[in-house]
């Protein structure tokens, strides 16, 4: 088996009389990595990497022939989808409708993705590969649910469902959950609502609501935004324009400021109104995780340990994870707890991580003493108290 290239990176030989194959590697980035399946010698590769994705041949020759038969394949490596991101722009049309747009986006290195949406109707249309959904509602209409669906050929994955309001009357103020685009801040930081001007387009003004008014902007000296109102309230001295555009950066961030946000976008050419929504995520740093243990030893020797990881303020979207699992190790209470089986004696420690999307952190328990007499439960140590006693009074 080679690539395009000459060199081979795998040799099997046949030996006769129903012995072993003989496998050989060549050095090459494929070192450890080959092993050989089924009754058809077919090569397997584990690990795999996005060089190794590309043209592969395979060379057969039979014995007491001179021809060589040759298969040739085309290695495809993709990866496990994550949730895609969906951003919502809205505007009203000549005749009154309100037109929305719903543009999903899955980040993805290899191979093509497909989009879809659910539901379809009479007044949606599809384009950009599926990637974008249009909607047009008229006047009276009620709010719609929307998801997208991304698939490649080894995974699928939906967006949280997207709500489009019904009307583009005006910015008003938001209340409920939304989702648009998410922008994930931590507590104490910074965070940027980025806002993108058409080309070509001159801006009147740019409103920020959420569940009251945040800030209004508006063209300045030169053209760069400035802050015509907001700089009062709970969002007093905390607002900024980073950029030369509309976008708005929250500093420092506090647990108040999660939730939705819609920039209303006033245009002077053409004269027409665009939003945008967005989710903000707040989380904090987490601190260094507790792990608690509980143990039994048997009487053939082998010690069964419970660890649970947990932490005094975990928040929301963390996720736990266990270093070494091991072979026969069962994880469980979402990720929080580890129960493993281990001979006494045996040295060795094992290593919790908590995770949410802006940090992480770890603890670690050497398992050397977990199955002492000082880690058994307080039945087991009360019984074998009892057993010494009774022990040496009989001796007496």
């Amino acid at each position: 088996m080679c690539r395009s290239v000459p060199r081979a990176i795998a040799t099997i030989t046949l030996v006769e009389a129903g012995g072993p194959d003989a496998f050989s590697q060549a050095e090459t980035p494929y070192w450890g990595r080959l092993s050989v399946v089924g009754p058809g010698r077919s090569l397997q590769i584990s690990g795999l990497t996005w060089e190794d994705a590309g043209p592969y041949r395979a060379h057969v020759n039979l014995r007491n022939s001179r021809i060589t038969h040759t298969w040739e394949y085309s290695l495809h490596i993709y990866e496990q989808l994550a949730h895609p991101r969906v951003t919502l722009s809205s505007r009203i049309s000549g005749n009154g409708h309100c037109l929305v747009t719903l543009t999903c986006v899955a980040e993805s290195r290899g191979g093509t993705v497909t989009y879809s949406w659910t539901p379809l109707g009479p007044r949606t249309v599809v384009s950009h590969g599926g990637s974008v959904l249009s909607v047009s509602l008229r006047p009276g209409d009620g709010a719609l649910n929307f998801t997208c669906v991304v698939k490649n050929p080894v995974s699928n994955s939906t967006s949280l469902p997207v709500s489009v309001p019904p009307s583009c009357t005006g910015p008003g103020v938001l209340g409920g959950d939304m989702v648009g685009e998410i922008v994930i801040g931590m507590l104490g930081r910074s965070a940027i609502l980025p806002l993108e001007v058409p080309a070509g387009q001159e801006v009147e003004k740019v409103t920020w609501i959420s569940r009251r008014l945040v800030a209004i902007l508006q063209p300045g000296p030169a053209g760069k935004p400035i802050l015509a109102a907001g700089t009062q309230g709970p969002y007093s001295r905390r607002l900024s324009v980073p950029y030369h555009d509309y976008s708005l950066q929250i500093s420092p961030l506090g647990p108040q400021d999660s939730g939705p946000y819609r920039a209303w976008m006033t245009l002077h050419t053409p004269p027409i109104n665009i939003t945008k929504d967005f989710t903000l995520r707040i989380y904090e740093r987490l601190q260094e995780p507790t792990i608690t243990v509980s143990s039994q030893i048997m009487k053939d020797g082998t010690c069964f340990i419970t660890l649970a990881c947990s932490l005094d303020q975990a928040g929301e979207d963390v996720q736990y994870s266990w270093d070494p699992r091991g072979q026969g190790a069962v994880v469980s209470h979402g990720g929080t707890t580890l129960s493993v089986s281990r001979r006494s004696g045996v040295s060795d420690s094992y290593r919790c991580t908590a995770k949410n999307p802006v940090s992480q952190s770890s603890s670690s328990i050497p398992t050397s003493s977990l199955c002492s007499a000082s880690f058994l439960p307080c039945s087991l140590r009360k019984e074998f108290l009892l057993f010494l006693i009774l022990g040496a009074w009989h001796i007496e």
